[in-house]
């Protein structure tokens, strides 16, 4: 909107003096012309449209009336809800809608005469689905208090939909709840819905310790790129250290972390010091403020396994994160002292990469797998992880994310220098009964009858010793508590091939396996009957694997102690030897390497660990092998054996040779057997590069799936066998088919 204009022949003349310089000629008044009075107060000489300006008004009255009657009241009264909660109340809505639909009736009248009846219903409807989304095969409801999370959804639902709150209180809203979950687990118990809770897994300090070792160790567990094993140590590192949410960890940026060089008060070493500000947490009841976490390096640490500053700097100098051009090599970090006067030095960090998150994921490049430039790294990727992390430790109980939550705030609850303000504050808590009710573990670690009448949460107190005024066995009792005290690593985790494919000798395979090839004869492989009949046996193959797994964890939770025992009773010694593993200079680094006895020492160390972190994070590893095995057409003949990646340098000669007679293999003129893709990228071991496939075809099967499949719009794709740079996926079979004679 413009501003009206004061006109100067009516103004006061010192103010028009000071603006006679700068307004241009167009713009004053002619002394000669008659002024038009029409709409000026004859009194104060001044234009009605015009007097706000005289009164510090920014903008005149039309304006704010416009706001008013603009204004929409639903942007601001509305409850703001995550993208999780909003998806869950989306799915919320859409089984109301089918179960109204399902019994002909409307949604939104049913919403009006919402009532016991009605919502006792709707549950006994939910618990018996079988079928969601797409024809898949639910999960089920095991445990009853999951119907309080279904209820609370459904509330939320409801309050959306209809702008009201059930039966307008919410104390009337839970009343509603406690007799409709009586009257549906009552109703609904041929669906095996128990009482109880589902067990929270907690990850105490020994437990992380146990799953840090794993991640670095476990050959069995293979990550698409090294970086990702790396940030999955640090994610379980900072998880365990602060209590923040998943969350709230993955969104971290550059901008949310300050290095600085920290003079020790007591004269010690100079130390590093980290500041995590965690930015993005829950904000239900609004935006919290950013809370910053201070993590001091512990000189002399007895295992690096435990160093956040090890693998964060390792990230930082991988992605050449500092500001300061010089600063690029660890080792150069102990170089740097502080100067009189001055009790810190700041490293700062480039401001064009404030944006770029630490934790980033993996993407596939027709060359294999490379890091994004600003992809955060995915939940879903964390939570796989370390499920498997905690298959391979042993642990008995699913390992989730959020257990390092749950571990780290138990840890702040016991210590004597954390307050209640504090541990609210560091948990972003607002009321201390929230940790009471979804953090304090209900068990009970007490060894004597004393408090079981008054307690029915876990506390790790040795109450036995307390009643006899003995010395507690503190020890003994957080040994007792901890995750690692069912640490078993020869619990199955997987199927083996011949367990996995046994189930095809199941008769409703073997009955679906015979209409797929009645359905493959009578329409064709690209019918959508003879496709979704494909989806149906692929979906029962995955559902007997699974039933066929937990029934041999179940047999070996039985069994397995009762062989360990006949096999110790018989005289068989328990076998000590480790596992093998894998990363090999990084396990050495972290692990391995002893405290130095010097400084210097000491500082060679960490700069040996951040070195060996930062070449770790350009590793491809590549996916996590399958376990089944391949088919004869499907397996790839090798021009050298295995061994040849590990030869000396004094083979060298060899394998300059192989890799000789592979570069003249791909410009046969018949089709060839080898991908000149993979022959040219160094990166990849040498067996990679020189693999012959059994026929022709299956390189192109090959290079259309790994190469072609993963080109993005506008990438260019570069040849280094020929040393050419190719513009497009067009262009590239083009090449591949004239010049290296691959057909795609």
């Amino acid at each position: 909107m413009r501003r009206p204009t004061v006109d100067d022949s009516w103004s006061d003349g010192d103010s028009t003096s000071s603006q006679s310089d700068d307004d241009s000629s167009a713009h004053r008044t002619n002394l000669n012309d008659t002024p038009d009075t029409s709409g000026y107060d004859s009194d104060e000489g001044l234009n009605k449209g015009s007097a706000w300006l005289l009164e510090g008004n920014e903008h005149p009255p039309e304006y704010y009336n416009q706001l008013l009657d603009d204004f929409d009241d639903s942007e601001y009264t509305k409850e703001d809800y995550s993208d999780g909660t909003t998806l869950l109340l989306d799915r919320s809505e859409a089984q109301w809608y089918q179960y109204c639909a399902y019994i002909g009736k409307d949604p939104k009248k049913m919403y009006q005469t919402i009532s016991i009846n009605v919502l006792h219903n709707f549950f006994h409807w939910l618990l018996s689905q079988r079928r969601g989304k797409e024809g898949r095969r639910l999960r089920g409801t095991k445990l009853a208090s999951s119907l309080g999370t279904y209820w609370k959804i459904y509330w939320l639902t409801y309050e959306r939909a209809t702008g009201d709150k059930i039966n307008g209180s919410t104390d009337d809203a839970w009343d509603a709840y406690g007799m409709t979950a009586r009257a549906v687990v009552s109703s609904v118990h041929f669906n095996a819905v128990f009482q109880g809770a589902r067990e929270k897994p907690r990850m105490y300090v020994e437990d992380l310790k146990e799953a840090l070792r794993t991640n670095l160790c476990a050959v069995k567990k293979r990550y698409s790129h090294g970086r990702i094993r790396v940030e999955m140590q640090l994610f379980m590192q900072i998880g365990g250290f602060t209590a923040n949410r998943p969350g709230a960890l993955l969104n971290l940026c550059y901008r949310h972390i300050r290095v600085t060089l920290l003079r020790d008060p007591e004269g010690g070493p100079n130390r590093i010091l980290l500041g995590f500000a965690f930015e993005f947490t829950k904000s239900f009841l609004g935006i919290k403020d950013m809370n910053t976490f201070p993590i001091p390096e512990i000189i002399y640490d007895p295992s690096l396994i435990y160093s956040p500053h090890v693998l964060l700097l390792g990230l930082i100098f991988d992605d050449q994160a500092f500001a300061a051009p010089s600063l690029t090599s660890p080792k150069q970090l102990s170089r740097l002292d502080i100067e009189p006067g001055h009790n810190q030095l700041l490293l700062p960090l480039r401001s064009d990469l404030d944006d770029v998150p630490i934790f980033r994921k993996a993407i596939k490049t027709p060359e294999g797998w490379e890091i994004s430039k600003d992809e955060p790294l995915e939940y879903s990727t964390i939570r796989y992880a370390m499920k498997k992390v905690g298959e391979l430790t042993g642990f008995k109980l699913l390992l989730r994310p959020y257990a390092l939550r749950y571990g780290a705030g138990k840890a702040f609850n016991e210590n004597g220098n954390v307050s209640e303000a504090l541990q609210n504050l560091m948990m972003q808590h607002g009321d201390p009964r929230t940790f009471l009710k979804h953090y304090l573990h209900r068990r009970v670690t007490v060894d004597a009858a004393a408090l079981k009448h008054y307690l029915h949460r876990r506390v790790t107190v040795d109450a036995a010793a307390i009643v006899r005024r003995l010395q507690p066995q503190d020890a003994v009792m957080q040994a007792a508590c901890n995750m690692s005290r069912w640490i078993d690593p020869n619990q199955p985790w997987g199927l083996t091939a011949e367990q996995a494919d046994s189930v095809n000798q199941n008769p409703l395979i073997r009955s679906l396996l015979q209409d797929r090839d009645r359905l493959k004869r009578r329409y064709g492989p690209k019918h959508i009957k003879y496709i979704e009949h494909n989806k149906t046996i692929i979906g029962e193959k995955q559902r007997l694997r699974a039933s066929l797994l937990a029934e041999l964890q179940e047999k070996y939770e039985k069994e397995g102690p009762v062989r360990a025992i006949e096999r110790q009773l018989s005289g068989v010694k328990i076998s000590q030897n480790s596992k093998a593993n894998g990363c090999k200079r990084l396990i050495e680094a972290l692990i391995l390497a002893p405290p130095g006895n010097t400084l210097e020492e000491e500082f060679r160390r960490r700069s040996e660990a951040i070195i060996a972190v930062t070449e770790y994070c350009k590793i491809e590893e590549g996916d996590t092998p399958k376990s089944r095995t391949r088919s004869r057409g499907q397996t790839k003949r090798l021009l050298i054996k295995k061994e040849d990646d590990y030869r000396s340098a004094a083979s060298a000669e060899p394998m300059e040779k192989e890799i000789e007679a592979a570069m003249l293999s791909v410009f046969k003129e018949k089709r060839p057997t080898i991908c000149f893709l993979c022959l040219g990228n160094v990166a990849l071991p040498l067996t990679t590069r020189v693999y012959s496939f059994s026929i022709p075809s299956d390189l192109s099967k090959h290079f259309r799936r790994k190469h072609l499949s993963n080109i993005r719009d506008g990438e260019r794709i570069d040849c280094r066998v020929c040393n050419i740079l190719l513009n497009c996926k067009m262009h590239l079979q083009n090449h591949a088919m004239k010049i290296h004679g691959t057909v795609s």
